[in-house]
């Protein structure tokens, strides 16, 4: 009896970090110390930021004239939001598929395309250490609550879900009570 064998061709398995956190080293959301919202406008075909830091103790927003922020809470919880994200599913590592998930760069200027472009969110430590960056496009079709994401200078894209609720409304992250007094 004789046995024909041929040498198996190993495949990459594009599966192989499914299940796992987007930024393991970002572990605790009372680390950020800013906060950048980046969305494109494909009506006037730029891109427009929002940016909330903590400079000396005292929460500003850079991108509205350095106007003081009541952000201390809900930039934690965005950034507890970011941490918890994980890689739920392998969907694509095809640069010519960006467009149709919606997560070009929205900073990238070389791109000439005004469609498909994702937000890019970026949490920074006081030094501007980079704890995590990622562009969200659009929602996945017949999968409530994910969206195709993908970590900026990298082609892979995943669904994940987010519980992120982050928000670039001016208005959310100003004290509302300036005469906030003690009575």
């Amino acid at each position: 009896v004789a046995l024909v064998s041929a040498p198996r061709r190993s495949l990459p398995d594009a599966f192989f970090d499914v299940g796992q956190p987007f930024f393991p080293e970002f572990v605790d959301p009372e680390s950020a110390a800013t906060l950048e919202v980046v969305e494109f406008d494909e009506v006037t075909a730029s891109a427009t930021p929002f940016k909330v830091t903590n400079r000396n103790g005292l929460w500003t927003i850079p991108s509205h004239h350095d106007y003081p922020a009541d952000g201390a809470d809900r930039l934690a919880n965005a950034a507890a939001d970011i941490i918890s994200v994980i890689k739920d599913d392998f969907r694509s590592d095809n640069i010519a598929d960006h467009e149709a998930l919606g997560v070009v760069d929205p900073t990238d200027e070389t791109m000439t395309t005004l469609q498909g472009r994702g937000t890019r969110v970026t949490f920074k430590a006081p030094g501007e250490e980079v704890l995590a960056d990622l562009i969200i496009g659009d929602s996945v079709p017949g999968r409530g609550g994910l969206h195709f994401v993908r970590v900026p200078g990298q082609k892979r894209v995943y669904a994940a879900r987010l519980n992120a609720g982050i928000s670039t409304a001016f208005e959310d992250w100003i004290e509302t009570n300036l005469l906030d007094v003690e009575r």
